[in-house]
């Protein structure tokens, strides 16, 4: 009967925090199964209570209509509420939004915003303490913590009470901002201190406030002006390119035209290049008479510089036309795209249609690769979006359905430009926007 009465008690102390994380979670686990329409209702009841994951969710879901229809005044409101809050992302999504805004849906925004007031509840009204620390669970604790991280600026991860790289990553720069031992633990006197931070009590020293720094556009190309010359000017290595109704296009007469995946050459494989420039020097040296099945199809590569930060948000619309050959998209370091940098292939056909890669002088290593079926030889454009935040955690989606994701800290330094290289197949290059 004790131990019953103290497991209550226990309950009735961690009610005012337990829903809306459950409310996140279980959002999370609706919107990872595409079920949006759920994950809405989720989101909402979480986002009402002032969970600002949820208000950023929400702003995702809004900004894309998935399970709502696309409203990008609720989603400009449920980002500026959620940056409000010290969500690390909120403030960039919410500023490229505005680019695709009126003044005047902006304004509505922003209206709505400094409108919008919590779910008053009985938990919320409750000004007493919160739980105290011994009571928590490991997991608890976990959540508590996260939640104070992310309350204080720092991208503590979903509250969810699961230990990942994020929260461990938030740990260590807390502990560091604030000058006590980094161990990157969830420890119960951590959980204590993030406690006592920025509460305005004059007992401790609170760590210096992290504004999120404004997006940087470093590229963006939709190609409206029918040349690749220009306004940003692009550089042809290999291969021929024009600008068409459809955007950056390859030529055909320049790519490889096997239709077997198996008789691909390898975007990843440095000695497929290599082959390549030997075919060059002995077609030189025969005069033109090097016979064409004895040489392996030359790449068609175009590069564009994109000087762009460690960390880095990247956009593009692409189109595949055949399903044969592959393109690699990618930012590499240096002068030089096939020695370092990091590049996105997608093979349609192969077993692994879409892999990310790491190159580092010129040894590419799969870092994470899509084993499941992927075809956008449909007759439309596809958006792709390819992120990487400060810790090395790199995500890609695909029509806003994420099949990529890796945390990979083998680069550090700034990149210098943007190349895409297409290895056979018929790809039309539609819009791409880089920022960080």
């Amino acid at each position: 009967m004790i131990i019953k009465k103290l497991a209550l008690g226990i309950a009735i102390l961690s009610g005012a925090i337990v829903p809306a994380h459950a409310d996140y979670a279980d959002g999370m686990s609706h919107y990872e199964r595409q079920e949006y329409g759920q994950a809405l209702q989720q989101f909402r009841e979480a986002a009402a209570r002032g969970d600002a994951d949820a208000q950023y969710m929400l702003g995702r879901l809004n900004e894309a209509g998935n399970g709502t229809l696309q409203d990008f005044v609720q989603a400009h409101t449920w980002y500026n509420l959620a940056a409000a809050r010290g969500h690390r992302h909120a403030a960039e999504a919410r500023e490229a939004l505005a680019k695709r805004m009126t003044d005047r849906q902006i304004a509505e925004a922003q209206q709505a915003a400094r409108d919008w007031q919590p779910q008053q509840t009985a938990s919320s009204q409750d000004t007493s303490s919160p739980p105290a620390v011994e009571t928590l669970s490991y997991r608890g604790r976990v959540t508590e913590i996260q939640r104070e991280l992310n309350r204080l600026g720092y991208d503590g991860g979903p509250t969810d009470g699961l230990m990942g790289d994020r929260t461990r990553h938030a740990i260590a720069q807390y502990q560091a901002d604030a000058g006590i031992a980094q161990d990157g633990r969830a420890s119960p006197e951590l959980l204590r201190h993030l406690r006592q931070a920025d509460r305005d009590d004059g007992n401790t020293t609170a760590p210096p406030e992290r504004e999120p720094r404004p997006s940087q556009v470093v590229l963006q190309d939709d190609f409206d002006d029918g040349d690749y010359q220009r306004n940003p000017s692009w550089t042809v290595i290999s291969g021929q390119f024009e600008v068409d109704q459809n955007g950056l296009h390859n030529l055909p007469d320049t790519a490889w035209t096997g239709n077997s995946p198996g008789d691909r050459p390898d975007l990843d494989r440095p000695e497929a290049i290599g082959l390549a420039v030997l075919g060059m020097i002995l077609e030189q040296r025969n005069g033109g008479a090097a016979r064409e099945d004895t040489l392996p199809p030359q790449p068609a590569r175009i590069v564009v510089d994109a000087p762009s930060d460690n960390a880095f948000r990247m956009e593009v619309e692409i189109a595949s036309l055949e399903r044969s050959g592959q393109v690699a998209l990618g930012l590499f370091q240096g002068d030089d795209p096939d020695r370092t940098g990091y590049r996105l292939v997608y093979a349609p056909g192969s077993q692994a249609p879409l892999r990310l890669v790491r190159r580092i002088a010129g040894n590419p290593v799969i870092l994470a690769r899509h084993d499941g079926q992927l075809d956008l030889e449909d007759d439309r454009f596809h958006r792709i979006e390819w992120s990487r935040d400060q810790h090395g955690e790199m995500q890609v989606s695909v029509d806003e359905r994420r099949l990529l994701r890796v945390q990979d800290n083998g680069l550090r330094d700034p990149f210098q430009a943007f190349v895409m290289e297409t290895q056979g197949g018929d790809y039309s290059l539609r819009r791409i926007r880089i920022e960080n």
